[in-house]
């Protein structure tokens, strides 16, 4: 079906939350090349079963955090990345959909032109347990600023590189974004997005 191959990923949003460039910090840079920064897009509604899952990538992960190798919790992140850097990889579409999909996030879901940048500033980082830590800050997408927790374990290797891994889930409709739907609503993108990532910072 067709009308599968345009259900545009609400990009992301996400993609966001460590990916990044950071403003007026010190510290552990990303190093480029390595890791990845992914948001996961599913199918709803009646005929959600024949479309399929989207996927995204920031494939420039830049950004410098400070942080306190002492007391990590006494760390703090300030990031910002520019949307028109996630790129759409559905390794089943063609690359005439896929462009498509790029064209309609780009344009209707980020609306790159008005909002060139997404944001996230941490408020607080709680150590969960053994390199467990939540962060906690403000995440703004499209001009909407909502608060997140995102969940990261973080361990520093014997080269002196952190690493960073995480998970996180959130609803395009706390930012304003609503999933895109065809066929008279009998598919879209579900409303709750996911991301995960791998990144390493010296």
């Amino acid at each position: 079906m067709s009308y599968c191959r345009r259900i545009p990923i609400p990009l992301i949003l996400a993609a966001v939350l460590i990916s990044t460039t950071a403003l007026g910090t010190e510290g552990p840079c990303v190093v480029p090349g390595r890791g990845y920064f992914r948001v996961h897009a599913g199918a709803a509604g009646i005929f959600g079963v024949f479309a399929h899952e989207h996927f995204i990538e920031a494939q420039k992960v830049a950004g410098c955090d400070a942080i306190d190798s002492k007391e990590l919790t006494h760390s703090s992140i300030k990031l910002n990345f520019t949307a028109a850097d996630i790129r759409v990889i559905d390794p089943k579409e063609s690359a005439k959909d896929r462009a498509q999909v790029q064209k309609t996030m780009e344009t209707e879901v980020l609306r790159i032109s008005e909002y060139p940048r997404v944001t996230f500033e941490s408020t607080a980082i709680d150590q969960a347990g053994a390199d467990q830590f939540r962060v906690s800050g403000n995440l703004t997408i499209r001009g909407k600023t909502q608060p997140a927790v995102i969940p990261v374990t973080l361990t520093r290797l014997t080269d002196g590189t952190y690493r960073a891994v995480g998970r996180y889930s959130f609803k395009q409709t706390s930012f304003g974004i609503n999933p895109v739907q065809v066929a008279g609503g009998t598919a879209k993108v579900k409303d709750e997005l996911q991301i995960e990532f791998e990144l390493f910072l010296k």
